[in-house]
């Protein structure tokens, strides 16, 4: 840069009782006039002095948005006339890479920090600064190195697009990849070579272990001794030393790495266990959270950071969400024991200033808030957060929520910005179809979420044809009598022509869930049905002959729910568990009196959790049902209809409806009043939209008894895909156990979340 100071030289000179008349500024483009008038201290009035000009230029430069400033003065008609010749230093508008083949530009520019948490590039409009440019050299060579190439050199051009604008190139030469060809320990008698070599992030490559890189990068090696003293620390060797790593190259940028364990000592045990500065919880409430950590027992320093987070949490579910515990190693080398001062700052408790709710277009805001466990004024806490976004999700009617607490400065209080992205809720749909028992049918549906914004659902049904004829209309009321609860309304007529008989429904049913006790629901109902199947053949079941006739179902129902889920349609995490059960008597308005009990667990596990640094877009689950039924009073057989009916979508997958569970004479599926289903399945998800499971199915129903060695199994593959009705599932199961006249295998679709 150039600091050049003119002064024209007049046939006069320049007394101190001179005064500056006006300050010019020349060459400026996009640094506005008032900024750079901002920080010249000479003003119009005052006293000029060729000092204070000298300053002037040095504060402009230290803006950083000129390379060059010159200054003259020349003699005006009331006093001296400033003019500053400013040129400013170009804009970089865009930043581009050339020789980067391992690393893309994109992963690059998101390592800069040039893309935003939305995936966007960002407009750099950033003047030119070498120290910054610089600076992102070394980002990409330390990237480069962590990937594996120590030997990256970067370097970059400067091309001016404009006298203003100006695009930076930084050009990469990758050179070799040093890959690790094996990994040897040394040193170490307490702990296996195979339990360290199991903490290293530096491993050589393995097809077995589907690991088919082994980057070489100063980085991880030094990661590597602390996970090293780590893994001592939590087997008790309070003493270890860890030498540093030693590089042999074994042939052409293939390396041997040694880890020296230079000193591993006795393990030590837990002296005293104390707790300093807590006022709201006593020692054993803390001691209670990891009952592991006892004095006499070996140290481990892992079990140590776990109570310290468990303690950070527990204030957090009272809304102390500012409080710390720090713990304090005290070792007494003469006995090999270790004291614990857990040092508690308690903090004060945290408040909900503001509540700021965006993104919703349709949503009322009040229908987003009463999902919220947090409100003005409140507390604010850590469960609660889980809780009120859980609770959005599970409404069905985002795409994402995203809540954002923010701390107030110098203040215990919190502003909390929800952030959500409506989905569609609103569908018409046309259609037509055909099956071997309905032959071609046509299918017209209107369903609505969300009605105007308020969270209520409504939805109509029709399916027609030369055997069918389907009838559902159907209305939920969301916070009924503003009240956590939701009142359902059903109403439905269907007539089915079966091979072997005609079933004609008609009914009506009511159901009032009120959420309790935070994630708890409870909910009552009740239907009355009419039933009449006529047209009966004589090669027709049994059990189909025995139910001719008209018939009234009245029935109450009760439940009971716990949903933890971090999304109902598809889960990564949480578990679900449900008890229903259903009585039917005359005394409720019917002619058949039964009952009905079934139970229900979910379990999901999102691979992500563990504790690895890889990512593994892997989703376990596990759900168990089982069902109990009977009939009492003058009725000697469970309905047809409210049997269970094990096989199918919902059930055992690669078996037809049925299937899996008892037959009649002819092969037939007849129900069971007992059924028993495990379903296992691995979800890999494509997006946030699809997911690809396999899928692992044990289930079956039987009479009067449980049958665990007769239990059907099948196996298969599937896919999940959300969209504006729900949930579509397409799966396909083959029989692991197939018998004398079952097909191989069955495809299954359906829609809406059954595990």
């Amino acid at each position: 840069m150039t600091l050049l100071l003119l002064f024209s030289l007049f046939q006069f000179s320049y007394g101190a009782e001179e005064k500056v008349e006006k300050v010019i500024v020349i060459g400026n483009e996009s640094v506005p006039t008032s900024t750079i008038l901002y920080y010249i201290s000479e003003k119009p009035g005052k006293p000029f002095s060729p000092k204070l000009v000298a300053q002037d230029i040095k504060r402009l430069f230290k803006l950083g948005y000129f390379e060059n400033i010159s200054v003259d003065a020349k003699e005006g008609k009331n006093g001296v006339i400033l003019r500053y010749f400013v040129k400013e230093k170009p804009i970089i508008t865009d930043v581009v890479f050339k020789g980067n083949s391992k690393i893309s530009s994109k992963k690059l520019k998101e390592e800069l920090g040039l893309v935003t948490e939305e995936g966007k590039e960002t407009k750099l409009q950033k003047p030119l600064d070498y120290k910054y440019l610089d600076t992102l050299v070394r980002k990409i060579e330390e990237l480069y190195a962590k990937k594996g190439y120590p030997g990256t050199k970067v370097y970059y051009t400067i091309d001016r697009i404009s006298p203003t604008r100006a695009v930076v190139t930084f050009v990469i030469n990758e050179g070799k990849k040093a890959e690790v060809c094996d990994v040897e320990v040394k040193g170490n008698r307490a702990i296996s070579s195979g339990d360290i070599k199991d903490v290293l992030i530096t491993k050589p490559k393995s097809i077995f272990h589907l690991r088919f890189s082994a980057p070489l990068s100063q980085e991880n090696l030094e990661e590597d001794v602390k996970r090293i003293e780590e893994l001592y620390k939590e087997r008790g060797y309070l003493d270890v030393v860890v030498g540093q790593p030693e590089v042999e190259l074994e042939r052409n940028s293939c390396y041997r790495v040694v880890y020296r364990i230079i000193k591993e000592g006795k393990p030590y045990r837990f002296g005293k266990i104390e707790f300093v500065g807590n006022r709201l919880f006593s020692s054993k409430d803390f001691l209670k959270l990891e009952k592991k950590l006892r004095s006499g027992k070996r140290f481990n320093q892992k079990l140590v950071d776990e109570l310290a987070r468990k303690i950070i949490r527990k204030y957090g579910e009272l809304g102390f969400i500012f409080a710390n515990a720090v713990p304090e190693v005290k070792i007494h080398p003469e006995t090999h024991t270790a004291d614990i001062i857990f040092h508690i700052y308690e903090g004060e408790r945290a408040y909900v200033r503001w509540i700021r709710i965006n993104g919703n277009i349709s949503t009322r805001d009040r229908t987003i808030r009463r999902e919220l466990d947090l409100y003005e004024t409140g507390i604010f806490n850590t469960v609660r957060l889980e809780r009120s976004i859980r609770r959005l999700f599970n409404t069905g009617y985002f795409e994402n929520v995203d809540v954002k607490p923010k701390v107030v400065e110098g203040t215990n209080k919190v502003d909390v910005d929800v952030n959500v992205k409506e989905r569609l809720t609103g569908v018409f749909s046309v259609g037509a179809g055909y099956s071997s028992v309905s032959k071609l049918v046509g299918m017209l549906s209107v369903s609505k979420g969300n009605l105007f914004g308020t969270g209520d659902s409504g939805s109509v049904n029709l399916q027609f044809g030369s055997r069918v004829l389907d009838f559902f209309i159907n209305y939920n009321h969301r916070w009924w009598l503003d009240k956590p609860q939701t009142l359902s309304l059903s109403l439905y007529h269907n007539r089915y022509e079966y091979f072997t008989y005609t079933s004609k429904k008609t009914g009506f049913s009511t159901l009032v869930s009120r959420r309790l006790w935070e994630d708890w629901k409870v909910g009552a109902g009740y239907l009355i049905e009419r039933d009449k199947i006529t047209d009966i053949d004589e090669d027709a079941p049994d059990i189909v002959k025995e139910e001719e006739g008209t018939e009234t179902i009245g029935m109450v129902t009760g439940f009971i729910s716990r949903d933890l889920r971090d999304n109902r349609f598809l889960p990564h995490k949480g578990d679900y568990f449900k008890v229903t059960t259903q009585v039917a008597g005359n005394f409720f308005g019917g002619d058949k009196d039964f009952y009905k009990v079934i139970g229900e667990y979910a379990y999901y596990f999102n691979f992500n959790d563990l504790p690895i640094d890889i990512e593994l877009p892997f989703i376990a689950s596990v759900h168990a049902k089982i069902g109990y039924a009977d009939a009492f009073g003058n009725t000697s057989r469970l309905p047809i209809d409210y049997r269970f009916y094990v096989g199918g979508d919902t059930t055992v997958r690669g078996f037809k409806w049925g299937e899996a569970g008892p037959k009649d004479k002819n092969g037939d599926p007849e129900g069971a009043n007992r059924e028993l289903v495990f379903n296992f399945e691995l979800g890999y998800d494509v997006n946030r939209m699809l997911r690809l499971i396999g899928f692992l199915d044990i289930g079956g129903g039987w009479w009067d008894e449980y049958k665990l060695g007769d239990m059907r199994k099948s196996a298969g593959i599937g896919l999940r895909v959300l969209t504006p009705m729900g949930p579509i599932r397409l799966d396909l199961g083959w029989k692991l156990d197939r018998r004398t006249g079952e097909s191989s295998s069955e495809w299954h679709f359906g829609m809406g979340s059954y595990f």
